[in-house]
């Protein structure tokens, strides 16, 4: 896989997303001294998207290594959201508006697969997601 560095506008995001302090330990770091955590790591099958990583100080992302946590899940979801509420994750080439989806996403409520993408599902949708952009989408009847 080829490691990839956020955009400055992507780090300053994720920087000020999580209030200028590492994601883990919630202590203040400098946006000089911050480190580029993949939440759910690329070893894992983990992805470059906006919402799989997070502001870590050097120190808990060496601890943190390639460990995936128990609520990953959830607090990917939490991210997600985060991510699409702030138009940060959008639609391309899809026959709906990004205002549209925008509205279907946010009902998303579980992590169906993390593979080089995530797939996100709401009650009745499914989202394919890579690079931060939805790229597909299905209706399926009472998902979950």
């Amino acid at each position: 896989m080829i490691k990839m560095k956020p955009r400055t506008k992507d780090k300053l995001y994720i920087y000020y997303r999580e209030g200028k302090k590492c994601f883990y330990c919630s202590k203040k770091i400098l946006y000089k001294q911050m480190s580029i955590d993949h939440f759910y790591p690329l070893s894992s099958g983990g992805t470059h998207d906006i919402f799989n990583i997070v502001c870590s100080c050097k120190k808990c992302n060496e601890l943190k290594e390639d460990k995936i946590v128990e609520n990953y899940q959830k607090i990917i979801i939490e991210l997600f959201l985060k991510a699409v509420e702030d138009d940060f994750v959008k639609g391309e080439g899809l026959d709906i508006s990004n205002k549209e989806l925008k509205y279907l996403l946010l009902d998303t409520v579980r992590v169906k697969n993390i593979s080089e993408e995530f797939i996100f599902e709401s009650m009745n949708y499914r989202f394919y997601i890579k690079d931060s952009k939805v790229y597909k989408y299905n209706y399926v009847s009472s998902i979950i």
